[in-house]
């Protein structure tokens, strides 16, 4: 049902196998040529355990080392992947698991606003489990050299939640769909950066306020423009009262 919409391009290095002298297979590094499926295989493989590094030492090359250490690459290993890449890789594993997760449990839903709700939760979920940790890669991602990159993953975000919604439409208010989904989307996730509640419960409210008003603001014909506009407002006000950017 689900499909990947995105993946991190070109592989950086070649990881190939090699038995060590105890018969164990263990992970060697070759630099190759960009574009090897092997090399683009094993910087998954590598981004993989350093997620699990980033509650540790947040979004930043110490993740990727700490991984690649555990992992007993050579010290040549610890510059594969930038802590973008490891945010990048995130984002496509988060997706990925909310369009599996969701695929038993959208069949019991009947309205698009319900199906949206439940798939923004999943996904929400995903960011659940990083969350002291999200308003790092937020300031990443608003680096202007990383926006094209965030612009890409948000739109791959839109764009397969409608579609599992039961949206496959190319009217003309396609963009405008997308722009207030992203939009309510990436509110509910910033709010979840900030909520204390327990579970989230503050976060979960929030976000069925926002999902009703997508169809609100699709039915109201708000331009894509003001909607993306809201967005960057949002993320700037929540790095800011983190102290990653200025006001």
């Amino acid at each position: 049902m689900h499909s990947r919409l995105l993946r991190n391009g070109g592989g950086l290095a070649t990881v190939a196998r090699a038995l060590t002298p105890g018969g164990r297979l263990a992970t060697g590094v070759r630099g190759l040529a960009s574009g090897d499926q092997r090399g683009t295989t094993a910087m998954r493989e590598l981004l993989d355990r350093a997620l699990t590094k980033v509650n540790e030492h947040g979004w930043t090359q110490q993740a990727i080392v700490a991984a690649a250490e555990e992992a007993q690459l050579p010290p040549m290993a610890y510059s594969i992947g930038k802590p973008v890449d490891l945010v990048s890789h995130f984002m496509d594993r988060a997706l990925d698991t909310t369009c599996c997760e969701a695929e038993d449990q959208l069949h019991e839903l009947d309205t698009a606003t319900d199906k949206l709700r439940l798939l923004c939760r999943i996904r929400l979920r995903q960011t659940g489990r990083v969350v002291r940790r999200w308003p790092e890669a937020a300031a990443l991602l608003a680096q202007p050299q990383n926006v094209p990159l965030a612009m890409r993953q948000l739109n791959a975000l839109a764009s397969q939640l409608w579609y599992l919604a039961g949206d496959a439409s190319t009217r003309g208010d396609w963009y405008l769909k997308r722009s207030a989904l992203a939009a309510a989307y990436v509110a509910s996730e910033l709010y979840m950066c900030e909520d204390r509640s327990p579970n989230f419960q503050a976060t979960w409210d929030f976000l069925d306020r926002r999902v009703q008003g997508v169809q609100e603001a699709v039915d109201a014909g708000a331009s894509a423009k003001a909607i993306g506009e809201q967005v960057s407002r949002n993320l700037l006000n929540i790095l800011a009262s983190h102290g990653y950017v200025p006001r």
